[in-house]
């Protein structure tokens, strides 16, 4: 797995893994959490930034904490985004599984956040003891299986608007506060859209007070009315229970 140089290392805990709301990492055990101590840190993420590359092996499994990270497949020369995770997963995870190269580039996305970071031998061994925390990573992999269906089908049938009100709902249910640091250019790039595409129906959903776009942010207002508007293309597993 390859960082970007300017993913900083800010440190390592000794004695246990640092405080963190990732939800697979809260569902260890006490004694795994000592365990994985020494070889777990905390980076600082930047929008963009590569966290894993499609067809290298993966050395480590990253945790994010509050920046969403895309995961996108890549053929003929062209990327498809198939899915997001949060602070409810992993990514990296099919290396429980296997060791063979993962299939896909997964890079930070929307806002700057943090994860933390741990040796994929380190978390295999500490699933391989750990029932909980196996038992987390595999229904999180159901979950973003399931995900990764509904956002290939949505991209097959949905109108545009529906797709962006259902990004916008994933961002939301992995962000702190309402408001996301998403630009108009994000979303075309995301959902393979024209970018005037987007402007226009934010436009739409702006008018009908389901958000407040500015430069560069898009504050969620009547989160039910969204809601509503994505219709089948989200539904609650798409985000945290």
């Amino acid at each position: 797995m390859a960082f970007a140089v300017n993913i900083d290392r800010v440190g390592e805990v000794c004695t246990t893994l640092p405080t963190t709301d990732n939800r697979l990492l809260g569902a260890m055990r006490p004694d795994t959490r000592r365990k994985l101590a020494g070889v777990a840190y905390r980076v600082a993420l930047q929008p963009g930034e590569i966290l894993t590359r499609s067809g290298e092996a993966i050395d480590r499994l990253v945790f994010p904490e509050g920046a969403p990270a895309m995961l996108s497949l890549s053929t003929g020369g062209s990327s498809q985004d198939v899915g997001m995770i949060g602070r409810d997963g992993v990514v990296g995870w099919s290396r429980l599984f296997s060791d063979q190269p993962t299939p896909f580039t997964a890079r930070a996305h929307i806002q700057p956040g943090s994860a933390i970071v741990i040796p994929a031998t380190a978390v295999v061994e500490a699933a391989n003891e750990d029932n909980a925390l196996l038992k987390a990573i595999l229904t999180f992999a159901q979950r973003f299986s399931m995900q990764m269906a509904r956002t290939l089908a949505s991209a097959l049938r949905d109108i545009p608007e529906r797709r962006i009100a259902r990004l916008l709902l994933m961002i939301d249910d992995r962000i702190d506060g309402d408001t996301m640091s998403v630009t108009h250019a994000s979303i075309a790039s995301t959902l393979n859209l024209r970018r005037a595409t987007v402007t226009d129906c934010l436009h739409i959903l702006e008018g009908e007070h389901m958000v407040r776009c500015s430069r560069g942010r898009i504050v969620m207002r009547d989160r039910a009315a969204l809601e509503a508007r994505a219709g089948l293309a989200y539904v609650s597993d798409d985000g945290l229970d």
